[in-house]
Order: C-alpha cells, then structure tokens, then sequence
C-alpha cells in the first residue's frame, strides 16, 4: 500500500492566511526550498488551485 505524507504551511494556531486573506506572511526562504527539494518524496503531488497557480507564476518568472 503506497504511503500518504500531507503537508502544510501553517502557523502555530493551525491558520493559512490572515485576516485579510493572503498568506505571504508564510513565504519560504531558500533554506525551506532546498529542503522541500531534497526531499525524495517521488509520486505524485496535489496542491490547492492557489498555491499551484502561484509556482506556475514563479515558474515563468524564473525563466525570463
């Protein structure tokens, strides 16, 4: 049976976005980045529609 891992960027009291919303008040560092990529996770990924559309905004970002 395949494992499930779930994980999370939330603050201590269990929230993901202020009062107003936004959640940028959580953004990664390169430490996080390149400990998230280390990681051999393989498989396949799910993400909630606004993170994932915020990596495909980096994604192009980058490549310019």
């Amino acid at each position: 049976m395949a494992r499930l891992i779930y994980a999370a960027i939330t603050s201590l009291d269990g929230y993901v976005a202020d009062e107003d919303g936004n959640f940028d008040w959580a953004m990664p560092d390169e430490e996080v980045h390149t400990f998230v990529n280390d990681l051999d996770i393989g498989g396949l990924n799910l993400a909630a529609r606004r993170f994932a559309d915020g990596m495909v905004y980096l994604a192009h970002r980058t490549r310019r």
